[in-house]
């Protein structure tokens, strides 16, 4: 699917989304840990129901997708993040960069609980 086409798809139809990014610091010897730091940013985004899945025990999981549009986000989506909203919260499992002439447009990231 071209970068338009998933742009007008969040902008019709996407709802209000936050992006939690988590990052560690050094690692602390006296305490034994690293610090975190936890960042959520606001978008306007589109959670759906992918065709791929695995079955198990008769019960097919599958995975959902969320787009979110790279324009005025100021940050990139990596594995581990978490996508809030909708009652729910999903765990990013693979982010795939959209472009056009060079420039990011969207993120497709793979999402599960």
């Amino acid at each position: 699917m071209r970068a338009y086409n998933l742009l007008k798809l969040t902008q019709r139809y996407g709802s209000p989304l936050t992006l939690v990014k988590t990052t560690t610091g050094a690692y602390d010897p006296s305490t034994g840990s690293a610090a975190t730091t936890t960042k959520n940013y606001i978008f306007t985004g589109y959670l759906f129901n992918s065709e791929e899945g695995i079955l198990l025990d008769d019960i097919r999981r599958g995975t959902s997708k969320c787009v979110i549009p790279a324009l005025n986000l100021g940050v990139v989506p990596d594995d581990g993040d978490q996508v809030t909203g909708l009652g729910d919260t999903k765990n990013i499992n693979r982010v795939q960069t959209y472009y056009s002439d060079g420039v990011s447009i969207c993120y497709v990231c793979e999402v599960a609980e």
